[in-house]
């Protein structure tokens, strides 16, 4: 399951961009601080994209302008912005949002170097908080190989500083989620599938970052994006942007990783999320719930 044609994934998204111009596409992700609600909004064109952080009561700040990727995360009362972007003083970078005399506050870029000189082209960040921190899987796929990809892994501590370099591990898939399952990490991953559509599949890690088995089938074919990985107890749970359409806000127990090639159970149904709405995973007394925000506070 090697990402193979990557454009592939990125054109089988009609229903994320039929609402935009045409070869233009718009997504966001969020994720809750204190009251507010954090956003990363990041725009895809033909030829290039830019992403922002749009945080209340801070001015929007510039991700990348350009080919790149990001995302966020909350954990230890805190979001955790991480993000690459393509040129030649590339790192992979991320910064801290923390709540400062009831405002939010946005910290200084942090780079983080590689433990080798490779500079190919960002794909995917994924990101989860852990018991001390946090853990950042930044994948690029390789500028003279469509199909290669390669995943870096880089640990942050809870008081938002970097421990250590990125470090390769052996992850070639596709990345969409990823959380602290307390022995490693479950990873959610995008398989381009076929004439039917997309699959999420999922695979676990251990603490080093090296695979456990091969990734399973935890989705019906059709469209899926924006994933969420929660921890409910011992149970890990994905919710996520899917349907035929890409209109449902879907739900399932990705706990157990299953086989290859075989279906799973439909996925619970919580019903329509729109186009202008993004997902926000709260966690009340240990219980997840996914709402829906409006894509951009704007």
């Amino acid at each position: 399951m090697r990402i193979a044609l990557v454009f592939m994934l990125l054109l089988s998204l009609p229903a994320l961009a039929g609402a935009q111009p045409s070869g233009e596409r718009l997504s966001t992700r969020a994720a809750p601080l204190a009251d507010d609600v954090v956003r990363v909004v990041t725009h895809w064109g033909m030829d290039s994209g830019s992403a922002q952080l749009r945080v209340p009561g801070v001015p929007a700040a510039e991700l990348y302008d350009g080919v790149g990727a990001a995302t966020l995360v909350a954990g230890h009362d805190q979001v955790l912005v991480a993000y690459a972007t393509e040129g030649a003083h590339s790192a992979f970078l991320y910064r801290i949002v923390r709540r400062e005399g009831g405002h939010a506050s946005l910290g200084e870029v942090v780079r983080v170097e590689r433990l080798n000189t490779r500079r190919d082209v960002p794909f995917s960040v994924v990101a989860t908080a852990t018991a001390d921190g946090f853990a950042i899987f930044y994948q690029e796929i390789q500028a003279d190989d469509p199909s290669a990809a390669h995943t870096y892994l880089v640990r942050v501590g809870a008081d938002g500083a970097a421990l250590g370099a990125a470090r390769e591990v052996a992850v070639p898939w596709s990345l969409a989620a990823a959380i602290d399952n307390g022995h490693g990490f479950h990873l959610a991953l995008i398989y381009p599938g076929d004439a039917n559509g997309m699959r999420l599949s999922m695979v676990a890690l251990d603490t080093n970052g090296r695979p456990q088995q091969h990734p399973d089938w935890s989705s019906r074919p059709g469209m899926i994006d924006d994933v969420h990985l929660v921890r409910h107890g011992a149970a890990i749970v994905a919710f996520y942007r899917g349907g035929d359409g890409g209109d449902r806000l879907l739900e399932r127990d990705v706990t157990s990783i299953g086989s290859w090639g075989q279906n799973p159970p439909p996925a619970r149904d919580h019903g329509r999320l729109r186009q202008s709405e993004a997902i926000l995973i709260r966690v009340h007394d240990g219980a997840p719930s996914a709402d829906h925000v409006p894509a951009s506070a704007d």
